[in-house]
């Protein structure tokens, strides 16, 4: 007697699904789904891409010229025409904080631009060959510090001239600190690792092995110092305009505007309160994107 044998098909696989789903994902793939999960940085990240938007494409889109007045609608309160409202010799208030804000985000990125090119190179000499060149680097760095940055900015501000070339560079070279303190920092710590001495064996040198090597290992926390730094200059800015050694006309910027709205400010309130909140929304949007980046960047979190 032949009893028939039943066999159950193998279910069809594709080849490449086991490929697929154990495929390694890289650091930035999970940096940037930590980013994503995290609300307030999402927030940060919409204000500050419009911020950008606005200030940048503000000779398109801003409704006259910043330097533009009419002087027979000067003072006027937000209307259909002005949504703003004028200033008082006739600007159109809105394309006076747009082009404003272009100048605090070119004056913010800018200054940053100069503080790494002086702070990460000094960071990576005193970081990786020590010695000698660590504790000149760690002595000026000290010197720097002993000199408030606020006062050290109005004093180069004062002999250098008003200005927004001036101002990048003064707020560069007194804002380099954090960073090549930070540089260093990382470096004594990645210049122990085995990588590093097996670099060494291959007869890497000090500036190959500081660029190829350390440079992207470091990149991280310099990230997360670049964004919250950038507020910090937008307002150091602000405050110089506000003083009146920063940014003079016709060169629109945010905390001149401020400045000027003081004598008026208890009737024109609208002169005084969008320039204010335009810098408390940058201020703002670069924080959130800079506490979303730490978190992010941070290999601890899941």
């Amino acid at each position: 007697m032949q009893t028939a044998s039943t066999s159950t098909p193998l279910p069809r696989t594709d080849p490449d699904a086991r490929v697929r789903r154990g495929k390694p994902r890289s650091a930035a793939h999970y940096a940037v789904r930590r980013f994503l999960r995290q609300r307030l940085a999402l927030v940060g990240l919409v204000i500050v891409g419009f911020l950008i938007v606005t200030g940048f494409g503000a000779p398109l889109l801003a409704p006259t010229g910043y330097a533009e007045a009419n002087l027979m609608e000067a003072n006027q309160f937000p209307t259909r025409a002005h949504p703003l409202g004028t200033d008082t010799i006739g600007h159109d208030f809105l394309s006076r904080v747009m082009y404003g804000t272009r100048t605090s985000l070119m004056v913010g990125f800018a200054a940053v631009g100069v503080a790494l090119a002086v702070g990460v190179p000094l960071g990576m000499i005193a970081g990786l060959r020590g010695g000698f060149a660590d504790f000149a680097v760690m002595r000026l760095v000290e010197i720097m510090t002993a000199f408030p940055g606020l006062l050290f900015a109005i004093f180069l501000m004062t002999v250098l001239g008003p200005g927004v070339g001036n101002i990048i560079l003064v707020i560069g070279i007194t804002s380099w600190v954090t960073i090549c303190r930070l540089m260093r920092a990382q470096l004594l710590t990645l210049r122990e690792q085995e990588y590093v001495t097996a670099a060494r064996c291959l007869g890497a040198t000090d500036l190959t092995i500081a660029v190829r090597h350390l440079l992207p290992n470091a990149v991280a926390p310099v990230i997360v110092a670049i964004t919250l730094a950038i507020p910090t200059a937008i307002f150091a800015e602000a405050g110089l305009s506000f003083l009146g050694i920063g940014i003079n006309e016709p060169t629109p910027s945010l905390g001149k505007m401020v400045a000027d709205s003081a004598s008026y400010i208890r009737v024109f309130w609208h002169l005084g309160l969008f320039p204010t909140v335009a810098i408390a929304l940058i201020m703002l949007g670069f924080s959130f994107v800079g506490d979303g980046l730490r978190d992010a960047l941070d290999p601890r979190q899941v």
